[in-house]
């Protein structure tokens, strides 16, 4: 007979309540939130469990070792049109999935507004709808050219872009510059000042950045900036400062080498400096270039890239070679606003800068960056368990990416479906917040998750080894 007079020690699986009841009572329990994998979907299950096989495993080994391979230089700047291999003259792209103009969320119908405006092809909105049923614009997405734009994501053909090349497999991606403070398109916002930077930007910092490039045979080594920035507080998506300086201590006396007006070159350091985002443009540039060379590896179920457009989110999985998955965007609900705002006001997820995530950093490293800890809970020990949860859906991890704030750990990197499907865990992305009308702009920042229904789509679609 047991002695019911011993101590018991309790884990709970399953309804909480149990555990509740008991730990009102002080009797020692532990709960542990366990869930059936997949959501109990039985044929979820299934492709699951024939997923689990030596093709998938060695499929995501390349494709983790192709991100982790990649070597991407920043080499060159040029007008959209000149560098975008497919790119029309009368083509405006922007972030997300495909979508009309109509069916865009306010932020974006403005960015495409001023951009059509600075190209010189319309004055005004109705103009701007009246080209576009007409045919005369066009409107792209990003992913199908291989450029990537943050938050509403435009180029059009005269904007300048970064070139970055990946010099181990010789791809390239392809990005605007970030466009400093106040009324940018970038947030869905303009003004006449906004289409005057532009135009300096166009005239005066790339032909100066150009210049100064070309003073160096190989360019400047993205990923080595990072490794470097991440041990000094950024994770590299919502917080780029210390890469931005670093940047800035390689490309100051590749300026002052240059034929550059000192003047000229005072401007630009200026612009670059006072913006601690001034960096991001690279990093999406030097992921979306790590991530397009792992793609197409036949039964790898690694996500090789991931995108919002506001209404819809987009998912691509490297053994899947051309098509996309698609769900709306998740609610904005774990976002830190501004005063005044909160979730009802805000569009919803955009931006193709999850690229970042992607590649394992950005959110996937959120403790590298103790400033932004208040994302996910306050504290580094919650940044800490952001990694953890991060850790458990990817295939590996990178240690070039290894923060010295949370114990030089790697990067988790290879966001793995089947794990995130088995799980019911998705990534988090490091994000801005646009209000949803009235071209307010910026309302907030922190993160958003990934929506499930992409993921499962994409598990569902996922060809089985023969």
């Amino acid at each position: 007979m047991t002695d019911i007079s011993q101590s018991i020690s309790v884990v709970n699986i399953g309804l909480e309540s149990f555990y509740t009841e008991l730990a009102e009572q002080n009797v020692p329990a532990v709960q542990v939130d366990w869930r059936p994998p997949a959501g109990g979907d039985v044929g979820l299950i299934d492709k699951l469990a024939r997923l689990q096989c030596p093709e998938v495993e060695a499929a995501n080994a390349q494709t983790l070792s192709r991100l982790m391979n990649s070597r991407p230089l920043w080499v060159d700047v040029l007008p959209a049109i000149d560098a975008i291999p497919g790119m029309e003259h009368n083509n405006l792209l922007h972030s997300g999935p495909p979508i009309a103009f109509g069916d865009m969320c306010d932020p974006q119908q403005r960015a495409v507004e001023a951009a059509a405006i600075f190209e010189g092809w319309v004055s005004d909105r109705a103009g701007l709808v009246a080209k576009l049923n007409s045919g005369d614009i066009r409107l792209r997405p990003n992913y199908a050219f291989g450029s990537v734009g943050a938050m509403c994501g435009i180029i059009s053909p005269s904007m300048q872009v970064i070139v970055t090349n990946n010099a181990t497999y010789g791809n390239r991606s392809w990005s605007t510059f970030n466009e400093g403070k106040g009324n940018v398109i970038w947030m869905g916002t303009y003004n006449e000042g906004t289409i005057e930077r532009l135009r300096w930007m166009r005239d005066v910092l790339a032909p100066g950045l150009r210049a100064a490039l070309r003073t160096r045979d190989e360019g400047i080594d993205i990923f080595k900036i990072i490794a470097e920035g991440t041990s000094m507080g950024d994770e590299v998506h919502a917080r780029s400062a210390a890469c931005t300086l670093l940047l800035l201590r390689q490309l100051t006396p590749m300026l002052l080498a240059a034929d550059i007006k000192r003047r000229v070159v005072a401007q630009i350091i200026e612009f670059l400096g006072q913006n601690n985002h001034s960096f991001l443009s690279l990093t999406l540039t030097a992921c979306k270039a790590a991530a397009d060379a792992a793609h197409g590896i036949p039964h790898s179920t690694v996500v090789t890239a991931m995108s919002r457009n506001g209404v819809n989110f987009a998912l691509r999985v490297g053994g899947i070679a051309d098509e996309w998955f698609i769900a709306p965007t998740a609610p904005m609900d774990e976002a830190i606003y501004y005063s005044g705002y909160g979730p009802t006001d805000a569009a919803g997820d955009i931006g193709d800068s999850a690229i970042v995530e992607t590649a394992g950093l950005g959110g996937m490293i959120i403790g590298a960056a103790p400033s932004i800890s208040s994302f996910v809970g306050g504290s580094m020990q919650h940044s800490r368990q952001a990694m953890a949860a991060m850790r458990s859906i990817c295939a590996g991890a990178n240690p070039a990416f290894a923060p010295g704030a949370v114990d030089f750990t790697p990067a988790p990197v290879g966001i793995d479906i089947r794990k995130v499907v088995r799980l019911g865990l998705t990534p988090i992305i490091d994000t801005g917040v646009l209000h949803k009308a009235s071209g307010v702009g910026q309302i907030g920042t922190g993160i958003a998750r990934a929506p499930m229904a992409a993921f499962t789509k994409a598990l569902a679609g996922m060809p089985l080894p023969r």
